[in-house]
């Protein structure tokens, strides 16, 4: 009896040692928009998409990011739904961030102060950056970072 339980642990922990370390996802901020203003509330959308090296699919779990608009943190950023990346596949994720408008009135004045280009009848570009990990099931965390300058409703 002792030999077959000696034997079964060996057998269990030669089967643990033959899980596959995950390869880590790529994480890729495609943009960072100003979705409306309501009220005094400011919306934010950011599209994120994610590749898969893995011969498994792979389950988001959540996004902790940190949305800045001219160097000051105004939101954190959450996934809006569930997403699955298909094994060796894509798929895009979307973040949803609200802040106060007072935020970016703030920000367009600092960005008046920088210097930023403005087209008639429209306000400065602002800049921004978003920082932040995504984290997959089984914990795995993927860092990734993005600048770039918030337009007219849209991110480049």
């Amino acid at each position: 009896m002792r030999a077959a339980l000696v034997g079964l642990a060996f057998v269990v922990a030669g089967c643990a040692g033959l899980g596959q370390r995950l390869e880590a996802p790529k994480v890729d901020v495609v943009g960072v928009r100003l979705d409306r203003v309501q009220d005094a509330r400011a919306y934010f959308g950011v599209t994120v998409d994610l590749a898969n090296p893995n011969p498994q699919p792979l389950d988001v779990e959540g996004f902790d990011a940190a949305l800045a608009v001219e160097g000051e943190v105004v939101a954190t950023a959450s996934l809006v739904a569930p997403v699955r990346v298909p094994a060796n596949g894509t798929a895009r994720a979307e973040l949803a961030a609200q802040t106060g408008v007072d935020v970016l009135v703030r920000a367009a004045v600092a960005a008046m102060r920088r210097g930023a280009a403005t087209a008639p009848g429209h306000g400065p570009s602002l800049q921004y950056a978003i920082e932040g990990t995504a984290v997959f099931n089984g914990g795995l965390r993927v860092p990734f970072v993005k600048r770039g300058e918030l337009g007219q409703g849209s991110a480049r």
